[in-house]
């Protein structure tokens, strides 16, 4: 077993080409990081869901319950699960290798622009339980990675049950929402950071537009009330929850 490297879940929908992007993100995952990447396509299992993304202006397909998986498929002892939609444009992520612990996630997520953002975006369910994002999990071979991917696992399976419990929407599947409710249950459901990686996950919401500038150089336009705004960002990881932009940026 290689010691350490990236894993990307991608499976098409007829409408986003999730391979394209698992492709270059492994591309830039090389180029700044130095690790291979394990790519999982094929049979996509059972649809998660619709689910509607305002870039697309459609509501598409949405095949994303095989994460809680990623134990048993990664080739690695050490891994940076990451979604197709995560740009890898720092060297950043290295840093998840020198930590002590066995499992780590975003606890909260923050925007880029700062406009058309609403924090209780890191919140689930009408209760309003805290989030955990599962955009990038660090995970090592361990008791405690395997037994918080059983959870995972578990509550996949009985999606239904927890959405009753937690009183949040049954369809479509959140992977955010499940390993949420899986680190609940690992942690004892007592309020903890022990499982944060230590930053905010910087994030586009669908509505900004991403170009690219020049390698590893983006221009984010945005509406700020009325006001058409933009910004450059360098050098900097970010999750585009948009797809279209990356996929019109990664045709080229």
């Amino acid at each position: 077993m290689k010691k350490r490297g990236c894993l990307i879940f991608a499976h098409n929908n007829g409408t986003i080409d999730y391979e394209r992007l698992a492709q270059k993100s492994a591309e830039n995952i090389e180029r700044h990081l130095g690790l291979p990447t394990a790519i999982v396509t094929g049979d996509p299992g059972a649809k998660g869901g619709n689910r509607w993304f305002a870039d697309y202006g459609e509501t598409v397909p949405w095949y994303n319950n095989k994460r809680s998986s990623a134990y048993l498929a990664t080739p690695f002892e050490e891994t940076i699960l990451l979604d197709a939609d995560y740009v890898v444009a720092s060297n950043q992520l290295n840093r998840l290798f020198e930590s002590d612990k066995d499992f780590l996630c975003h606890r909260t997520a923050t925007s880029v622009t700062g406009a058309n953002w609403n924090n209780q975006i890191n919140y689930f369910g009408n209760y309003k339980f805290p989030m955990w994002w599962a955009t990038v999990v660090y995970f090592r071979k361990s008791d405690t990675a395997n037994a918080i991917f059983n959870a995972w696992h578990m509550v996949r399976e009985n999606y239904k049950h927890y959405a009753r419990l937690y009183n949040f929407k049954q369809q479509p599947f959140r992977n955010d929402f499940a390993l949420s409710i899986a680190l609940g249950i690992a942690t004892g459901h007592h309020l903890t950071n022990e499982f944060d990686i230590p930053w905010d996950l910087a994030s586009m919401v669908p509505e900004d537009r991403l170009e690219l500038l020049d390698t590893d150089s983006y221009k984010v336009s945005y509406k700020n009330g009325e006001r058409d705004m933009y910004l450059h960002i360098n050098n900097m990881d970010f999750h585009a929850m948009g797809k279209k932009h990356l996929e019109e940026i990664y045709a080229d």
